[in-house]
């Protein structure tokens, strides 16, 4: 584990999330898109409209349970958490 000064402020992470959820966001927008309009009929478009979307949420994932282990770090340090 990492001493609470090697660790990136709590806040710092948030804002950090947040602004890398906007780009994921954007692209899960956008291969939603790209299924409603892109021939259902090739099996191969779907899979990859799929995988962009499972990688998204597997990104949004991590970016969740870093903020939650912050945040649990946070907490667990009386000086870090004022």
């Amino acid at each position: 584990m990492q001493h609470s000064a090697e660790m990136v402020p709590a806040e710092a992470l948030r804002t950090m999330v947040h602004d890398l959820r906007q780009p994921l966001s954007n692209i899960e927008a956008v291969a939603y898109y790209l299924s409603l309009v892109l021939p259902k009929s090739d099996p191969k478009i779907q899979e990859h409209l799929e995988r962009i979307r499972e990688l998204v949420q597997q990104s949004s994932d991590i970016l969740s349970n870093s903020v939650r282990q912050a945040d649990c770090a946070q907490r667990a340090d009386p000086v870090e958490g004022r």
